[in-house]
């Protein structure tokens, strides 16, 4: 058989393809490698790979493929819509169009890109990661009610955050957000801080966060709380934070995770399994700053509520005391006009007792010896007596029981 050019066999098989695939486009289902993006240029070039779904992962099959300035648009579309970078390793639904040129060969031109289906499978993933985690380790995750809940969550938080160690790439607006919004607080709380900067996303970022906080666990005595930030405004690469690793450690972290890694939609593994989560770096130093001030206000509260018991408790005594005051007042004036009126009985009693008085109305007193003598029997004869009467005194001699002067 005579040989052929080369460039006569390029041109058969692009009208093969042309006859095959012109004017048609087909869906097909394809997983991202070696992605070369220019978006100042607004194009990209990327391979489309199908492996084995074995444990070797074997490439069945690899196409070239390409984004063009007229469908570039599709890639921001796509990571809106999903919250995941465009990047490598990424499973896809497309639908391409066959182009094959004689110098630069085969290429898909990428027309469409179907966001439910990645995200369908981002979710399965993430499914199939927490049906692990409580299947391995039941005793730090579990399901109640269709929701989970950790043995991260269930810790008590303290009165009051005052040492926090916290995980953050160094130099990124997370940090400084973070810091800044801790530092201006209205209420003037000081919060300790300990640093612990780390990558944070990217490949890589999940071991790299786990070595911080295995590096915290060590010294977890001296903190209250680890806090996680992520900021920089991008939304789209926090893949780190929906890795089954994460999930396993912050699950079992003996002190309370708070998570602030800076998404809007997405509900990551770690905002699930950590102790709270909120959006952003600067609600997650908010939450401290309101959890401090809800304490300083129930002080703030109770110290009202003692101050109006013990003024009520003062008044209520003080009336007490008046009035017990009103009613001894009254028994003592009580007590003195009775007292009195008996005095000034004992002494009439005691003015017509007066042996002065008794004498004067015909009485006589008989003494002997200095005593009164009160009895017959005290007298005998030739006794030397006194006998005291009203205006004198005169002696006398008993004499047979007779007296004589």
């Amino acid at each position: 058989m005579s040989p052929i050019r080369l460039s006569d066999l390029a041109f058969t098989i692009e009208a093969v393809l042309d006859e095959a695939f012109t004017g048609r486009t087909v869906w097909v289902i394809a997983e991202t490698s070696d992605i070369k993006n220019y978006p100042d240029r607004q194009y990209c070039f990327l391979t489309l790979v199908e492996r084995d779904t074995g444990g070797k992962r074997e490439t069945l099959a690899r196409l070239d493929a390409t984004i063009w300035r007229r469908q570039y648009h599709l890639i921001r579309a796509f990571e809106q819509a999903t919250g995941v970078a465009f990047a490598r390793n990424i499973q896809l639904l497309l639908r391409v169009a066959v182009s094959y040129n004689a110098v630069y060969g085969l290429r898909l031109d990428i027309q469409q890109i179907d966001h439910s289906y990645t995200l369908g499978n981002l979710e399965r993933e993430r499914q199939a990661i927490l049906d692990a985690l409580v299947k391995d380790h039941p005793e730090l995750v579990w399901q109640q009610d269709g929701q989970y809940f950790t043995a991260n969550q269930v810790l008590p938080q303290p009165t009051v955050w005052q040492r926090i160690a916290l995980i953050s790439a160094p130099g990124s607006d997370g940090l400084r957000d973070f810091r800044h919004e801790l530092a201006n607080n209205a209420f003037g709380y000081q919060i300790e801080v300990d640093e612990y900067l780390s990558q944070i996303q990217g490949q890589g970022a999940e071991k790299a966060i786990a070595a911080q906080l295995a590096r915290i666990r060590e010294k977890a005595a001296d903190y209250d709380a680890v806090v996680i930030v992520r900021g920089g405004g991008s939304q789209l690469d926090f893949g780190s934070f929906d890795t089954y690793l994460m999930g396993e450690t912050v699950a079992g972290f003996p002190i309370p995770v708070l998570a602030g890694i800076g998404h809007e939609r997405n509900i990551s593994i770690t905002d699930l399994l950590c102790h709270a989560s909120v959006k952003t770096p600067t609600k997650a130093a908010a939450f401290l700053i309101e959890h401090n001030r809800q304490f300083e206000e129930k002080c703030l509260y109770l110290r009202d509520r003692l101050i109006n018991a013990s003024r009520q408790t003062m008044q209520s005594a003080s009336d007490t005391l008046k009035t017990d005051i009103d009613r001894l007042r009254y028994a003592l004036f009580g007590f003195i006009r009775n007292r009195q009126t008996e005095l000034t009985e004992k002494t009439v009693i005691i003015r017509h007792l007066d042996p002065a008085n008794v004498l004067k109305r015909g009485y006589a007193l008989l003494i002997k010896n200095g005593k009164i003598v009160t009895k017959a029997g005290h007298l005998h004869p030739n006794d030397t007596i006194q006998i005291r009467l009203a205006d004198e005194t005169v002696q006398a001699t008993v004499r047979e029981n007779q007296l004589i002067k």
